[in-house]
Order: C-alpha cells, then structure tokens, then sequence
C-alpha cells in the first residue's frame, strides 16, 4: 500500500476508503485476505468517482456486489474493492429502474408486491442486481437478463448506456462479465402486469420454501459452484446414464435449454460430501460447496479441482464442468 495512494483515495472519492480490509466478512463464503483499498460506495456517482480515480492511478480495481458467487485469495486483493451500495428501486407502471448495488431478492419482493410478474424467481437469489446482470444469474426458470431494457454502465470509465441486445446475454454470461471494464450502475427492465398479483405472491413462498428444504441454510457457501452441463449430442446422454451407473427406470433431467442441472450429475456420480481440509461438498444439494466456518480459498480450489477430476475420471473425459463462481485476487 501506498500513503499517497490513500490520501488521493480519500481526497478524490471518499474520506471513507479504508485500507487493509480483510474481504471474508463481505463474502458468502466468509473466505478471503485483505484488499489494499475498499470504498463502500453508496451512489452511482461514487461508485463512478471510485472507478476513474483507480483508473488514473493505474491501480488495480474489483467491482463486488453482494458476495456471494466469488472466491477470493487467502493474500487478497492488491488494489482497490469498489462495493456497490447504491440501492434503489423506482417502478412506474411496469416499468422499473432499480440501482446496481439493491438485493436482488429485494426487487422480487418489490415488483411482486406491487403487481408486476416475471422476476419471481429472484427471490431465492443471493446478491445483488448488478451482480445478476453481470453473471446473467438465474434460477426456477428465469434469468436475469430477460427483462432488461437498458443498462446504464461505466466503459472504460465513461458512461454509457446498453440496450438488451448490447449487453450480449448468454448462459450464466454477459458483455460484463467478458469485460471487465463495463461496471453495472443501474438497470431499466420491463415486467408484465400480473393478472392476479396473490398469485405472485404464493409463487414466492412456493419458491422460498423450495430452497429451504433442496438447499443448505444458514451456512457459509457461494452458491453453485458450477455451471450446468450442456451435453455436445444426443449420445452423451446415453452416455450420462452408463458413466452415472442409473437405474433403468431413471431419466436423466434436461431444460428447455438443452443442459443438466450440475448438482444432479454430482449427487448421482456420489461426490456429496467430499471433503478438503474445512470445506465439503454439501450433503443436501451437490452443487454446493460448505466452509466450516475455518475453511481456506486454497481448501476451496482443491476441492473444485478433486471434483472435476473424478467426474472427469468417471465420465470418461466427456463431462467437464466450468466454474461459476468467480476468482478474485488469485
């Protein structure tokens, strides 16, 4: 770290940027070393400040959201942590402006309650909105990108806007994620009008409920650590089911979209409850990863890596599964 670094930090953007912050406590995980620098950024305009002040310093800058989906470093991150913690929610008929660092559970709640329907599924999901945009998250059928407008962004360290189709929305990705210097600032989106909003809100209990008893509560994990596995041809999944050893009456689950949910090709390839040092693949849904509380990035690494291997092992080298969740300081 550098003094002067600090005091142009802190002249320039906020008196509130702190210095060797350990980023465990921001973490789902509640894993990770200090970063040189962290700014809690409370507007967009800040969080703008922040970005371009990094930039003109050439010093290294990571934009996190809510913390959930990233793994950072047991050394940290040498540069400066920039948290979104610009919140806001502005609906207007079913039209809806919400800021990148709200909870994305939060502007289910929101919308639902105010008879809009399409982002139910958020309910269940950790993090924040610009952190969904960013990764295209998504669960129970929807995704995050679907509904979206337009993006109000940094590129660069300018601001600009993005339509839908500008933003390159894919499979758990997005032009955000393939470039890190596009930063979320804020989100515009279209809902529908929901015909009969109890209905939207059972769907939310409905969900809530799901998640309780199909996934772990109330201990330290990321989310899914893969992504879902999309089979290259028809054979594979004839192959899934030998390599997998299933019973003949079993089926194997595909979506809509052509892949297999990753948790399911784990539990059946009996990986739950593989462990490494403090961290273990957790017994209730396979696609989460579980610290003990004393668990360390590099115990978390070896697991990912034992995983892939014996599945990688055990499928004949057909299936492989890609990471998630994000690295941060490795």
């Amino acid at each position: 770290m550098s003094n002067q670094i600090t005091e142009e930090l802190r002249r320039r953007v906020s008196p509130e940027v702190i210095t060797d912050e350990p980023l465990a406590p921001y973490t789902n995980y509640r894993i990770g070393g200090p970063a040189d620098y962290l700014f809690a950024a409370p507007s967009a305009d800040l969080a703008v400040a922040a970005v371009r002040t990094a930039l003109e310093l050439d010093l290294p800058y990571y934009i996190l959201g809510g913390g959930s989906n990233v793994l950072v470093s047991d050394g940290g991150f040498r540069g400066l942590v920039i948290r979104m913690a610009n919140r806001g929610i502005e609906i207007d008929g079913s039209r809806v402006r919400v800021e990148a660092g709200t909870p994305t559970a939060l502007l289910s709640l929101k919308t639902t309650e105010a008879g809009l329907t399409g982002f139910e599924w958020a309910i269940g999901l950790p993090g924040t909105v610009g952190g969904a945009i960013r990764g295209n998250a998504g669960c129970y059928g929807g995704s995050a990108g679907e509904f979206v407008d337009v993006v109000s962004c940094l590129r660069d360290g300018k601001a600009v806007e993005m339509t839908r189709a500008e933003c390159g929305f894919g499979y758990r990705q997005s032009a955000f994620k393939s470039d890190p210097s596009r930063v979320v600032l804020s989100v515009v989106m279209t809902l529908r009008i929901a015909e009969d909003a109890a209905d939207g809100l059972a769907r939310l209990k409905e969900i809530l409920n799901d998640k309780r008893s199909t996934q772990p509560a109330g201990q330290s994990t990321a989310g899914c650590v893969f992504k879902n596995w999309r089979p290259e041809s028809p054979e594979d999944l004839d192959g899934l089911r030998r390599w997998l050893d299933l019973d003949s009456g079993e089926t194997v689950p595909v979506t809509a979209d052509g892949i297999v949910p990753a948790g399911w090709i784990l539990d059946r390839a009996q990986l739950k409850g593989t462990k490494v040092g403090h961290v273990s693949v957790s017994d209730r849904h396979a696609n989460f990863f579980i610290s003990d509380g004393q668990a360390s990035a590099e115990e978390v690494v070896q697991l990912i890596a034992l995983v892939k291997s014996r599945l990688r092992s055990q499928t004949q080298g057909r299936v492989i599964l890609l990471e998630e969740i994000e690295y941060v300081g490795f």
